[in-house]
């Protein structure tokens, strides 16, 4: 696939599924694969039920990088 329809693809994850995550398009090892980057651990759940398996062709894999937890501040000045 070209450029142009690559980043047509992307366009229109982030129209029907949110544009709140961050889409790629790589080559995989089943082919071409959608890469959803979903932040913290629920909105990758939230994302994993509203995104199939495979969509326009491509497989899906949804990642995410932490917990919200993990995302808190280490130091809250108002504790103190």
């Amino acid at each position: 696939m070209d450029d142009f329809t690559l980043d047509s693809l992307r366009l229109k994850a982030a129209v029907e599924f949110g544009s709140e995550y961050i889409y790629t398009i790589r080559s995989g090892g089943l082919g071409l694969t959608l890469y959803v980057d979903a932040g913290t651990r629920e909105s990758a759940r939230t994302a994993r039920r509203a995104i199939p398996m495979q969509w326009e062709g491509l497989y899906v894999i949804v990642l995410s990088t932490g917990s919200a937890r993990d995302e808190a501040p280490l130091y809250d000045p108002n504790l103190t």
